[in-house]
């Protein structure tokens, strides 16, 4: 008998009548292991005709980052941000169940997915902050999506998700920034970042919708522009341009040599994906403190608009 563990579960391996057999024993102890590959080996001897040995199972790493990619990003052809989205949690769920079978990721492990993860340290937090429950519930979400889809490629047969309660989440802070620290934050900002706060506090997008601009979605002889895609059905809608934001667009659509507003400065055929370091930068110049999120110039725009009287 040979038996090895792997990701907490017992395998065993051996020949019958020349073939290999090298399949998970489904248990943690050992013991229990021996008992399980004594009784499929003699069902396979007293077994007539040709054996029947089950397939091994595609590790997770492996499958999370070939099919299902490939399946998100064909899923989420028209909203790339939800793909951008899953694939970050991807490499996080990869890091952690890489190299296990399906069979081996029980809701037991997923547990300890979530202690983990919670104990890890924010990747762009310098005062040794932790990941958020709410990060910590996109990854689950996100697990328990591919999970589904392994069930229906007849790569797993349960997902483990069944039955884990997602963590409680403290979502309540909202940032309004001040005229004055705005004053402070514009000027500090470096391009593509000032135009792209700009947007936000005179429309109200958000920053993914910005982002995402195209030249055709812009009228400057009317000054609108169009959000011709989103999650819901509101999404999509039509937005006046103040003058801030007219002069914006306009001097960006003239300069554009793409179809996008804000081309990635990397690759102009593409759009930017994110200002998160410009933005650090932009707040430790302006000496703003507390700190607040770019999504806070979406809550200040409208906050501003509801005191005006805007519906």
């Amino acid at each position: 008998m040979s038996l090895f563990k792997r990701g907490g579960v017992w395998w065993y391996d051996f020949q019958v009548r020349g073939v290999r057999v090298r399949e998970s024993s489904g248990f943690a102890s050992k013991a229990d292991a021996v008992h399980a590959e004594a009784l499929r080996k003699a069902g396979l001897i007293q077994s007539n005709g040709k054996l029947e040995v089950k397939i091994p199972e595609t590790r997770f790493g492996e499958f999370a980052l070939t099919e299902f990619a490939s399946w998100s990003e064909n899923e989420h052809r028209d909203h790339p941000s939800t793909h951008q989205r899953y694939m970050r949690s991807v490499k996080v769920l990869a890091r952690y169940f890489g190299q296990r079978t399906f069979d081996t990721i029980t809701s037991a492990e997923v547990e300890r997915f979530k202690i983990a993860r919670c104990g890890e340290r924010r990747k762009f937090a310098k005062d040794g902050r932790c990941v958020t429950p709410a990060a910590t519930n996109r990854d689950l979400a996100v697990l328990r999506i591919l999970f589904n889809l392994a069930i229906r490629l007849k790569k797993a047969q349960t997902n483990p998700m069944t039955g884990v309660k997602l963590l409680v989440e403290h979502n309540l802070h909202m940032r309004v920034v001040s005229p004055d620290e705005e004053s402070a934050y514009i000027p500090a900002a470096s391009q593509p970042l000032r135009d792209v706060a700009i947007m936000i506090l005179e429309t109200g997008m958000r920053p993914g919708e910005v982002f995402h601009l195209r030249r055709g979605d812009v009228n400057l002889e009317i000054g609108f522009l169009q959000i011709p895609q989103g999650k819901t059905l509101f999404a999509r809608r039509t937005i006046p341009l103040t003058s801030r934001a007219l002069t914006v667009v306009s001097h960006r659509v003239s300069e554009a040599t793409t179809e996008w507003v804000f081309p990635s400065p990397n690759n102009p055929h593409r759009p930017i994906g994110w200002v998160r370091k410009a933005h650090i930068k932009a707040l430790r110049l302006a000496a703003i403190n507390p700190p607040f999120r770019l999504y806070d110039l979406r809550h200040t725009a409208l906050t501003r608009m509801a005191m005006a009287g805007v519906d």
